[in-house]
């Protein structure tokens, strides 16, 4: 008796199922105290958790905000304030007090991601928001976030954010 061979079926990556609007394989809440730093995975020195192929998106609380001052008079959203942050903050030129990510590959170092070639320049959080679907680089890598403020000790409040992730099958 002869058997037809059946062709296996290739999974789909990430980003196809994130695009067929499945339910991500991963969501972790972030509360990111103070607007401090935080990251995926968690904890120091973490291993790379993101993978080529996978798809990442982020559902932002709105009503959640930091303010940047014992006085609590400047409450901001994970855009931050609309002005470029000068010498002395982690960013400069770049929005004070916005949530700001970038990719690194343990243990290859700062990986270029999005849209931009230059490996060290942060992207905002709301990237990972306003796009559906947004591709994983091209390397195994980890994920860095946190507060373009120059003295984070001074800050009270919280962002609150979910990180969505749809891994390749």
């Amino acid at each position: 008796m002869l058997f037809s061979p059946v062709p296996a079926v290739a999974g789909q990556t990430g980003m196809q199922k994130c695009m067929d609007g499945r339910q991500p394989d991963v969501s972790v809440p972030f509360t990111q105290t103070g607007g401090g730093n935080d990251g995926f995975p968690g904890g120091p020195n973490p291993p790379n958790g993101i993978f080529p192929g996978n798809a990442l998106h982020v559902v932002v609380d709105e009503s959640a905000r930091v303010s940047i001052s014992h006085w609590n008079t400047e409450f901001y959203g994970i855009d931050g304030k609309n002005e470029a942050a000068t010498s002395g903050y982690p960013f400069p030129g770049w929005k004070k007090y916005a949530n700001v990510f970038r990719m690194n590959n343990n243990p290859g170092g700062w990986v270029a991601s999005g849209s931009d070639p230059n490996p060290w320049n942060p992207h905002f959080v709301r990237e990972l928001n306003v796009q559906r679907c947004w591709a994983a680089p091209g390397l195994p890598v980890r994920m860095g976030v946190g507060m373009n403020d120059e003295n984070l000790g001074d800050n009270s409040g919280s962002w609150k954010w979910t990180l969505q992730i749809w891994r390749n099958d």
